[in-house]
Formats: C-alpha cells, sequence, structure tokens
C-alpha cells in the first residue's frame, strides 16, 4: 500500500511537470522542453522515491522488482488511460511517446521509475581480506 502512495505522489507530481513544459515549450521549443521535462521527471523519481525505499531496507530484490514492475505498468496504464481517455489523444500519438529513434524521451522517465528501487539500497561496509604474501 506505501508504494501505492508513493506513486500517487509520483502521478501527482509529473502530472505538474507536464503542465510547466507545456508552459515553457513555447518559449524554448518542443525538443528543448522534452530534454528539460524528461530532466525534471528524473530528478523528480529520484527525489520522491528515496525516502520510501530508503525506510524500506529490508524489500528483497524481488520485492524491489515487483514495486518497480508496479510503478511502471501504473504509470503506462494511467498515461493511455488518462491521455486517450481524459486528454483525446489518439492511440497513435499516445505509441509514438515511446519511439526514441524519432527523439521521443518518454522511455527514460519509464527506466528511471523501474532502477529507482535498485538505487537506494542500503550501503555495506567494503571489507577487505588482508593480503598474505
Amino acid at each position: 500500500m506505501r508504494a501505492l502512495r508513493v506513486w500517487l505522489v509520483l502521478v501527482v507530481a509529473m502530472v505538474a511537470n507536464g503542465a510547466l513544459r507545456a508552459m515553457v515549450e513555447p518559449r524554448i521549443g518542443a525538443a528543448a522542453a522534452q530534454v528539460v521535462s524528461v530532466a525534471m521527471g528524473i530528478g523528480l523519481i529520484l527525489l520522491i522515491t528515496r525516502p520510501f525505499i530508503a525506510a524500506a531496507q529490508s524489500l528483497s530484490t524481488v520485492q524491489r522488482t515487483e514495486v518497480a514492475g508496479a510503478w511502471v505498468a501504473l504509470t503506462v496504464l494511467f498515461e493511455f488511460g488518462f491521455g486517450h481517455y481524459a486528454m483525446g489523444a489518439s492511440w497513435t500519438e499516445l505509441f509514438a511517446n515511446y519511439d526514441l529513434l524519432q527523439g521521443r524521451l518518454w522511455p527514460l522517465i519509464l527506466v528511471a521509475l523501474a532502477v529507482s528501487p535498485f538505487l537506494w539500497r542500503p550501503r555495506r561496509p567494503l571489507h577487505f581480506a588482508p593480503h598474505s604474501a
């Protein structure tokens, strides 16, 4: 449940990020606005997920994978559902957002979501074995 609450905070932050992109796009152009928006989006993801993941230090690799998968799946479902039904975007337009070869950077946001549960693992102290001669 806590992972779902974190995802809801991410949705609010990413919608605000998208609104900001739409406001600055006429001034800096679509390509620059996309780069700035994706960079800010990745920063927001890392900022928002860190406290949750750091507090859940006992999460196993399987649990981290489940959280990552849930966040990515919920995000894609939200993007397609909200984009199509609320914003009126066509399915073609929505799928075009995934085309890195056409300069679309949206998949980088999904990569950031997928790796964020693994970035904040507690660090283990380094142990060096004594060198025997």
